[in-house]
């Protein structure tokens, strides 16, 4: 049931007036935290300024959930590329040693291979992610929010009172 929930949200959100930039941006700073193999305090970080800008939560909590998912698939690249940081590459050395002997910075676990290579990537992937989410969303409702409105399943999602509440209030 929860992928039922998930999909009408999701369904729910690319058929709001929400800016694509606000759905994109809660998107891409979601698949920040989704990335990350651990709660930590970058996570802490990243969904304080969820909280704080103005990018849609739910569209960043779909993005959690669904990088979530991706991260797992990652993580052996990640440790790869967290062991070249942290191992490999000898001239950072003294900079993880600052780092780590900072007060607050050893709790974002950056000292872990798996956080480090995930964080690295999810800064990477940050703005691709946001312009293929705009991109997507923005085509969806230019191309193909007539069509899906058509469906069955969604003829039958508008007749519930959850559809009705949902659309009373939107």
């Amino acid at each position: 049931m929860l992928w039922t929930k998930t999909l009408k949200t999701a369904v729910q959100l690319l058929h709001s007036d929400i800016s694509p930039n606000q759905i994109a941006g809660g998107a891409a700073l979601g698949s920040i935290i989704g990335l990350s193999p651990h709660f930590s305090l970058q996570n802490l970080v990243i969904f304080f300024i969820i909280l704080v800008l103005n990018v849609n939560i739910g569209a960043a909590f779909l993005a959690i959930g669904l990088f979530g998912l991706v991260g797992f698939l990652l993580d052996p690249v990640a440790h790869k590329v967290g062991y070249l940081l942290l191992v490999k590459a000898d001239a950072l050395t003294p900079l993880w040693t600052y780092l780590y002997n900072l007060p607050i910075v050893p709790f974002t676990r950056f000292y872990n291979t798996v956080v480090l290579g995930s964080l690295v990537i999810a800064v990477i992937l940050f703005i691709p992610v946001f312009l293929l989410a705009k991109k997507l969303i923005v085509l969806y409702r230019t191309h193909w929010r007539s069509h899906v409105e058509q469906w069955k399943i969604m003829k039958l999602f508008k007749l519930t009172s959850i559809y009705n509440i949902y659309d009373k209030y939107k």
